[in-house]
């Protein structure tokens, strides 16, 4: 069986150490794994039978459904129930949490989440509208309308947060809540111990997911090197 590691292309545009470390965690498991960088929706050439190892809930999506003869594993699902892992203790400190588009029909996967967070000893204050009924955080408007009116949306959504730290766990949503005055809490970074921070603002971040999808755009039937 063929092994690939997508970390996701929000994931490498915002912090590639940390899907560095993920996958050292992901080989420790499979042994040498290849990684692939192209983006989910550009539809990459994979084998029948390939095992596809993400973080990212969307490309785990897409994956599956674009896929059926490969298996898709979310690899958070693995870590959550790690015995070997050490995570952080925050202290029962308390956040909220903005569940991405992506996991609206996958309330496994936002159960994951949640258990990722008591196994952090974080405190969660859910807003009214979360889990399958979460609110989108504006991302998915962009380019579709106003620029203003967006970030407009973003403010309005974070708002609704009840606590000032917000879990995220996409990395678009950082991005949301920071143009909101909230303090996003990215999921890695809490499981790395790192401060979640993204200096780019709504144009530039855009811009630099579409110049990582173009600059991995590969034909079809290349392979894919470690």
């Amino acid at each position: 069986m063929k092994y690939l590691y997508a970390p996701g292309c929000a994931l490498m545009s915002y912090k590639p150490h940390l899907a560095d470390k993920l996958k050292e965690i992901i080989e420790s498991r499979y042994g040498k794994v290849d990684t692939i960088l192209e983006c989910c929706f550009t539809r990459p050439f994979l084998e029948n039978g390939t095992h596809i190892i993400t973080p990212c809930v969307t490309c785990a999506s897409k994956y599956a459904n674009i896929y059926p003869n490969c298996h898709v594993e979310f690899f958070l699902d693995v870590l959550a129930e790690s015995n070997d892992f050490i995570f952080p203790d925050y202290g029962g400190l308390k956040m909220s949490i903005q569940d991405t588009c992506s996991s609206r029909s996958m309330p496994e996967t936002q159960a994951t989440i949640r258990r990722l967070l008591e196994r952090m000893n974080i405190t969660l204050v859910e807003p009214e509208r979360s889990g399958i009924k979460a609110k989108c955080c504006g991302q998915t408007l962009y380019g579709k309308t106003d620029i203003d009116k967006v970030k407009s949306f973003m403010i309005g959504r974070a708002s609704e947060m009840p606590c000032n730290d917000v879990v995220v766990y996409c990395s678009s949503c950082i991005m949301s809540m920071t143009q909101g005055g909230k303090q996003p809490r990215y999921i890695l970074d809490l499981i790395f111990g790192e401060r979640t921070e993204l200096k780019d603002n709504i144009e530039t971040w855009n811009a630099k997911l579409t110049d990582f999808r173009k600059k991995h755009l590969r034909k079809t039937g290349e392979t894919y090197d470690r």
